[in-house]
């Protein structure tokens, strides 16, 4: 039940619990492109119009997005960005930036190249860096150490977590005509819950199908589709370890240790912008031997990329 614990404990959970969607993370793309309005969501995004009218109410119940009126008859609504909306801006970067350099698609479904028009206009290559010693991290540069003090999660808690994921159908890309579909890889892999669950339980040492059934209470036929999609883009590979009878362990890929990024900085947006929670272990950066906290700066300048200091080309 150790691992078990981690997971139920951990930020990330918690974070994918309000942006573990597919079309949460398409209105967060558009509402930073500075798309505001109910059609304009509609039109880009190509989502139905009830499923944008829940995803919005959920988003303005999270304070994520608040509305104002820009037309009073019939009354007519922009959706903005909160403060700790805003806060996400460093993670969806990066998600932009690993879209940048793995997707392999048409010119059309690709991001823009992002640029930091701060001084000299410059490229912007979105890296994370430790808050203490300003090193810049990479997968093997965290270490994991469990708290002893903290109880253990209890079996209900692990039931829970399946409760709160298990409801969700993972919803595939469509091609819409009109619609932007720039980010489509990235969030066919992180647009959902059970496969990013499980990228973050393969970051903390879990390999083996049984065990990511049975520590994350996820059913088998959701596990097998999840983790053939994770093999299928590249992100897990499968390697024997047994030969009679055989048997597989899932290993990340070069491609899936570079979405690590990713997952510090939801990690980082709950601790800094959620009530506090208790956790079952802490991540401490081997450089510095601070526990860790991370920022998402400009590779070039250094500095913090704020809204409205990034253009796309």
């Amino acid at each position: 039940m150790q691992i078990a614990n981690q997971i139920v404990t951990n930020p990330v959970a918690r974070g994918l619990s309000i942006l573990g969607d597919r079309w949460t993370i398409l209105i967060l793309r558009d509402s930073f492109l500075g798309r505001h309005r109910f059609s304009e969501f509609r039109a880009h995004i190509g989502v139905s119009r009830g499923t944008l009218s829940k995803r919005l109410e959920f988003l303005l119940a999270e304070q994520i997005l608040y509305k104002q009126p820009y037309q009073s008859s019939p009354l007519r609504y922009d959706y903005k960005l909160t403060d700790k909306g805003l806060a996400l801006y460093p993670w969806a970067l990066l998600i932009w930036q690993w879209e940048s350099q793995w997707a392999e698609q048409q010119d059309d479904t690709l991001p823009w190249q992002l640029y930091h028009s701060v001084g000299n206009d410059h490229a912007l290559q979105p890296q994370c860096v430790c808050r203490h010693c300003q090193q810049p991290l990479h997968y093997d540069d965290v270490e994991r150490l469990v708290m002893s003090e903290v109880e253990s999660a209890s079996a209900t808690e692990v039931v829970a977590v399946a409760q709160s994921f298990g409801n969700q159908r993972r919803t595939r890309g469509q091609v819409v005509a009109g619609a932007d579909h720039t980010l489509a890889h990235v969030v066919d892999i992180i647009g959902d819950r059970w496969s990013t669950l499980i990228l973050a339980a393969s970051f903390i040492g879990m390999r083996r199908y049984d065990d990511f059934q049975q520590q994350l209470g996820i059913a088998t036929n959701i596990l097998a589709d999840r983790l053939k999609l994770l093999v299928d883009t590249g992100v897990l590979k499968r390697r024997e370890y047994l030969a009679n009878p055989p048997r597989q362990e899932y290993q990340l890929t070069n491609k899936g240790k570079s979405l690590y990024p990713q997952i510090l900085a939801l990690r980082q947006w709950v601790l800094d912008y959620l009530p506090p929670m208790r956790h079952s272990f802490k991540l401490v950066h081997r450089n510095c031997g601070a526990e860790l906290a991370i920022d998402v700066v400009c590779g070039g300048c250094k500095a913090s990329p704020q809204v409205g200091e990034v253009r796309f080309s």
